[in-house]
């Protein structure tokens, strides 16, 4: 069954995408979910492991603090098991059904009775090219229809995780984007705590930078694409009048120094610019009439500005107007309830300045709260994918439910 685009622009939640597909049978093992906030990497994989000794749990996806060894916690989870598919990244935060954490490993196991999972890496994301996509999505269509747990079409999606550092993701979601025809996409780009120095991608045992890991999923359970966002447009302008495109910074903004002009904009000290604050005050861009948040990463010492997303010369910028998160977020899980009713896991991928609004605005512990209360596991990100889009300032993830007659 087909569905269209959901949009609610009274709170912004947008790219909602229900599927429905599930089969009556009360066999099929759940998938599980698992958190670790033990400091040793080694020690942390062993509890990773015992919590999913299951041999039925096939495929682990997992997300790791910059403060983890991501290096020896690969090592050590490929050592202990040996016959999982396993990939991951790091993050500049995790989320769980502990809520928001910092230094942990979130992770989750799907078992091979409702999943069959197809997993690729992309290695040097910067000469990734469209026979290249052609190829690796090929490969991985021909597997899961060979193993397939139901049809491809409406039952199938692919989840990307890419280096928050490589400057590369547009290029390479819109070229897989280009190939995968009705099959979505959703996923998040790996952080580093905010250092923006080191954010790698893990497969099968061993971590990469200017990469990226692919995971296509076809499940007979019932799932849920979502992507909210909570900032709005505002009639203030800023035209990019010098940019450096490659490296996604803005020199100049309406013909002024960049950081100049954004922090008078806003009524801060150019001193003042922080993460924090950039948080609160993003800014947007309008592509084919729809608004795409460009967040500021950070103000650098020669004036300038840089981005977490693309921006090119001449792209007019809007201030937006933010959204209460907690109120927007209770509309898009109780829709997730609606459509799905219980969930066994929602993957989510939480920008980081998400969290350091909630921070600034004391409502962190709020909405870490209601993320508590569900079978959470994802991370906050350098940036959020949805079906070949970039993004910033959003939740965006994937729920998924049981089979029908599944208890």
């Amino acid at each position: 069954m087909d569905h269209d685009l959901n949009i609610d622009h009274d709170l912004n939640i947008d790219r909602v995408l229900p599927v429905d597909h599930a089969i009556d049978d009360s066999s099929h093992q759940v998938v599980v979910t698992a958190v670790s906030r033990l400091s040793s990497a080694s020690a942390c994989a062993q509890e990773l492991a015992e919590a999913f000794a299951d041999s039925r749990l096939k495929w682990l996806l997992f997300f790791c603090s910059a403060q983890q060894d991501v290096e020896e916690l690969a090592t050590a989870l490929e050592r202990l098991l040996p016959d999982r598919s396993i990939i991951g990244c790091t993050s500049a935060g995790e989320l769980s059904p502990m809520g928001y954490c910092q230094g942990s490993v979130a992770a989750a196991a799907f078992p091979d009775d409702s999943f069959h999972i197809e997993t690729a890496l992309i290695e040097q994301l910067d000469h990734f090219d469209f026979t290249e996509a052609q190829r690796q999505v090929g490969q991985m269509l021909e597997s899961c229809q060979q193993q397939q747990k139901a049809p491809l079409k409406g039952h199938t999606f692919l989840l990307t995780l890419l280096d928050g550092m490589s400057e590369h993701e547009e290029v390479v979601l819109n070229t897989l984007n280009a190939v995968l025809g009705s099959i979505p996409m959703l996923g998040g780009s790996a952080g580093d705590d905010l250092a923006f120095g080191h954010t790698q991608v893990v497969y099968q045992g061993k971590a990469y930078q200017n990469a990226a890991v692919l995971m296509m999923v076809n499940t007979d359970c019932s799932f849920m694409l979502f992507s909210q966002k909570h900032a709005e447009d505002t009639d203030e302008l800023f035209v990019a009048t010098k940019v450096d495109s490659e490296h996604r910074r803005v020199y100049e903004l309406n013909a002024e120094p960049a950081a100049e002009a954004y922090a008078r904009s806003i009524g801060v000290h150019l001193n003042a610019l922080t993460p924090e604050i950039f948080a609160q005050h993003t800014l947007s861009v309008r592509i084919a009439g729809e608004s795409f948040v460009r967040a500021v990463q950070q103000a650098n010492d020669d004036g300038s500005l840089s981005f977490y997303c693309a921006v090119e010369r001449g792209i007019v910028l809007r201030r937006n107007r933010h959204l209460n998160i907690p109120d927007a977020l209770d509309v898009l899980l109780e829709r997730i309830d609606a459509g799905l009713g219980e969930q066994q896991v929602i993957l989510g991928f939480d920008c980081i300045f998400r969290q350091l609004e909630l921070g600034a605005l004391n409502a962190l512990d709020t909405v870490s709260q209601r993320l508590s209360k569900r079978p959470i596991v994802g991370f906050n990100t350098y940036g959020e994918h949805m079906n070949g889009i970039h993004l910033n300032a959003t939740f965006t993830g994937v729920a998924i439910g049981r089979p029908k007659g599944a208890l």
